[in-house]
């Protein structure tokens, strides 16, 4: 029977809704309604059609604003609401919303989903559960509740750190709705997690950002036309209502869309104007109200007895934590770099699935079979193996039953140890220590070498070891992230140098003792050698042989040096490296062209990773959002701004002052999952290099944005669209983003392709239409000039119709405020609109036009 082994996770959330079904063979994936993830949780009481849910009752109160309750999780207290003047039990509300999911769930499993689990906030007490389950229950049959952050830990555990979290580690969760935030920390237990500390603002949300855009409209264009703003600010008549709304609804679109590109418009209704709206107008608004997040986490932190340094995790999740301003100003408060996932909308439904009641999470550490796997069938020797392979392979076994004795008799002076703990060339020394000898450690064990005594710490968890280790530091006098313990004698960064990061090491010396100190985060351990000899490169040599050193290059390093396609490459230096938090891979090469001396690259194994190490590095290095770094003018050469490739959004610049009067651009490729970084001198040459010669080539980048694109670029219309470009422009070509197709074409529908650089335009957009009355709104009906674009005339500006061969249209042409020049044109055959933007030589751009522009 459909619907059987199923169920279903809901994050019943105050302004959207978020499922997610679980198939019987373990799959998940999320419930659409509409076409998307998120299910608006508003309600609007029908006069005939009853509650109607989501997109449905946002659309009905365009017409009907006093049915409407956008809101209904905010009224679990209020036991009715007033709708159209008839009064609403409030778990009838929540019910009509559970019962569009249920059927959504039925739909896609076949049948009904019986099995459910919602979530709700740590701090609901047993009324508004009891509130929430009575209107679930009424839909689905099986109904368990889960606390938010206790699911959207447990989806970081599972999903994000792979079980590396231990039990008694904290996590802090950041829960940035678009109607409240929650702040909560929560300790991993043996089975599950309990909640420390919990805390929200019933009054914080991404509305709230909303409406601080909405206040900031209203400044301009109120000034503009003060009655026709109140018209939009307190509508009356719902003429104006519905005009109100769709400026909100654009308003909370526009923010959302800076969260990839770093502009956009906002169109104001009854004014009919398009409102520019930048990334950093956005989050100077922003600023006010993350604050206030920022600083209850701080609070909600200390009332869980957490330091900040003993987080294992800082997970933001919620739709409107995307914005990257959220988690620069965690990382610049808290000092922790925060975790955000793709869809953080959808973690706290997917988490409600995964957590564990009681008893069934498995055990911390390895888990060893019962009784050893069976042998393979036997082979008989003589028919397959030489008499010097059967040789090595009896020498191989006598050496591996030797070893097993050896760790066997250490085993018995260090019972109930895990040895798998230890670095492997040192177990096999190591007998049971005090606990004097590495204090707060759960165990101690002492392992004598020829280098170098040491001590091996077994700690209970990550963030124990974290504190132990910052304590040594501290007594050292060291600084974190300078010196070099794999050349030098003095120093404290990540290791190793190449690959993840597996921990920190801290080495010192003062003439007559050397001391390597070392964490290893996969295992909790911390380990101190000494060598009182004072030989530090013995005890270096040492070490890099108990923790393992890759030789260069290792595969993610030829990896990454095939990627930019520089020669005379090398590893990364250890300090740069640890720059790059989360870098699993590092090279620096020998850069091409001129304005750069020094060029390095890094790879990442996540996108959320390489954001939250570009984000580390904007606010490490005091670079202010929102300046532009391109062209070299920033003032003090300090900003930090996303970047695009032909209007397609790419990554994010950061340019600040290096030591020693040096400048540094440090730049990423999201689709490549790669930082870079470059060392100049002179503000514009370097700009100039970054444009120009930095790495990867746009062939390379354009591939993989492409290949990451949603659909795949490109679909069968684009490859249409395409095959009328001519070969000789047919470069680096992408799908442009919507906002750029918006400001060319307007909302027309149409298939487009960007395609660059040529010779005679670097950017040149080409967009087909359904028809020729579409085609001639987008262009627009300006007046002709005497002068056609092919005579060349004075400004390079005119506007006529053109034959070009068999070919006729419209062109256009002129020149912009910095001097670069533009065409566009259409093809009344095809169907075709193009534009043509950055061009140089007047003569050079039209002959390019003429024989090689297209479309054909």
């Amino acid at each position: 029977m459909g619907g059987e082994g199923y169920r279903v996770g809901v994050d019943f959330g105050t302004s959207n809704t978020a499922a997610v079904l679980s198939f019987p063979d373990g799959r998940v994936r999320p419930l659409l309604f509409e076409g998307s993830p998120l299910l608006p949780s508003a309600v609007c009481a029908d006069p005939s059609a009853g509650l109607l849910v989501g997109r449905d009752a946002t659309h009905a109160a365009r017409t009907r604003p006093d049915c409407f309750e956008p809101h209904p999780k905010r009224c679990v207290d209020d036991g009715t609401v007033l709708l159209g003047g008839r009064p609403v039990p409030v778990p009838e509300m929540i019910r009509a919303v559970a019962r569009r999911v249920a059927g959504e769930a039925a739909r896609v499993a076949g049948g009904p989903v019986s099995r459910a689990v919602f979530t709700c906030p740590a701090g609901w007490g047993a009324a508004r559960r009891e509130v929430l389950l009575a209107a679930a229950r009424a839909e689905f049959g099986e109904v368990t509740l889960v606390a938010e952050p206790v699911a959207a830990a447990t989806y970081f555990v599972d999903v994000v750190a792979h079980e590396r979290v231990p039990v008694g580690a904290s996590l802090m969760v950041y829960d940035l709705g678009a109607g409240t935030f929650d702040a909560s920390v929560v300790r991993r237990t043996a089975d599950g997690f309990a909640v420390l500390a919990a805390e929200g603002l019933p009054d914080v949300g991404g509305l709230d950002i909303d409406a601080a855009v909405f206040a900031a409209l209203g400044e301009a264009y109120g000034e503009r036309d003060p009655a026709a703003w109140a018209r939009l600010a307190g509508p009356v008549d719902r003429a104006d209502q519905r005009a109100a709304r769709t400026l909100w609804d654009d308003v909370r679109a526009g923010k959302e869309m800076l969260s990839r590109v770093p502009r956009t418009t906002v169109h104001v209704p009854i004014f009919d104007d398009d409102a520019p709206l930048g990334r950093e107008q956005v989050e100077e608004l922003a600023g006010p109200v993350l604050e206030r997040t920022v600083a209850l986490s701080g609070r909600v932190l200390a009332a869980a007895g957490v330091a900040p340094e003993e987080l294992a995790g800082l997970f933001l999740v919620g739709g409107s934590s995307r914005m990257p301003l959220a988690g620069m100003l965690l990382h610049r408060h808290l000092g922790v770099a925060p975790t955000v996932v793709e869809q953080p909308e959808l973690v706290v439904a997917e988490g409600s699935l995964r957590a564990r009641p009681a008893g069934t999470r498995p055990p911390e550490g390895p888990v060893w079979p019962d009784e050893p796997p069976p042998p393979p069938d036997p082979v008989e020797p003589s028919r397959w193996l030489s008499p010097r392979v059967l040789a090595a392979a009896g020498l191989a076994i006598a050496l591996l039953a030797t070893s097993a004795i050896v760790l066997l008799h250490r085993w018995r002076e260090a019972p109930g140890v895990d040895l798998g703990r230890i670095p492997q060339k040192l177990a096999a020394t190591c007998h049971r220590g005090t606990a004097s000898d590495v204090p707060g450690a759960a165990t101690a064990l002492r392992c004598p070498s020829p280098a170098g005594d040491a001590v091996v710490g077994l700690f209970a968890n990550r963030a124990a070891v974290g504190a132990a280790y910052d304590k040594v530091v501290r007594e050292a006098g060291a600084t974190t992230g300078e010196g070099d313990c794999v050349a030098g004698a003095r120093g404290e960064h990540r290791y190793p140098d190449a690959g993840p990061a597996r921990g920190r090491v801290l080495c010192y010396g003062d003439g007559e003792t050397a001391t390597v100190v070392w964490t290893d985060d996969t295992t909790a351990t911390l380990s101190r050698a000494v060598s009182s000899a004072g030989d530090a490169a013995a005890l270096r040599k040492a070490w890099l042989s108990w923790t393992g050193r890759p030789a260069f290059p290792t595969a993610g390093e030829r990896e990454v040096a095939d990627l930019v396609g520089l020669a005379d490459c090398r590893r990364a230096g250890i300090a740069d490296l640890d720059d790059f938090d989360g870098a699993v891979a590092g090279v620096a090469c020998r850069p091409t062209g001129a304005g750069a001396s020094a060029v390095s690259f890094y790879r990442f194994e996540t996108l959320d990773g390489l954001r939250g190490a570009m984000d580390a590095r904007a606010a490490r290095t005091g670079a202010p959002a929102g300046v532009e770094c391109q062209d070299g003018e920033a003032d003090g050469f300090r900003g930090s701004r996303r970047y695009d490739l032909r209007s397609v959004d790419i990554g994010v610049l950061v340019c600040y002052q290096g030591p020693q009067s040096t400048l540094v651009l440090e730049w990423s490729v999201e689709a490549l999952l790669l930082a870079g970084r470059a060392v100049g001198t002179d503000a514009k040459a370097l700009a100039g290099w970054w444009r120009y010669d930095s790495r990867p080539v746009p062939a390379r980048v354009v591939e993989a944005v492409n290949a990451a694109s949603t659909p795949p670029f490109p679909t069968a219309p684009e490859r249409a669209l395409l095959d009328r470009v001519p070969a000789r422009s047919r470069n680096n070509c992408l799908r442009p983003s919507p906002e750029q197709k918006r400001q060319n074409v307007g909302e027309e529908q149409v298939v487009a392709v960007v395609c660059g650089p040529t010779s005679g335009a670097a950017i040149v957009f080409y967009y087909k239409f359904a028809d020729r009355d579409a085609m001639r709104r987008s262009f627009g009906d300006a007046e002709s000039t005497e002068e056609p674009c092919t005579a060349l005339p004075d400004g390079f500006r005119a506007h006529t119709s053109y034959r070009r061969g068999a070919a006729t249209g419209r062109l256009r042409c002129g020149t912009a405020e910095n001097g670069n020049r533009w065409l566009e044109w259409t093809d009344d055959k095809l169907l075709i609109q193009a534009f043509a933007f950055q061009g140089g030589d007047p003569f050079a751009m039209i002959d390019w036009w003429r024989h090689d522009a297209g479309p054909r």
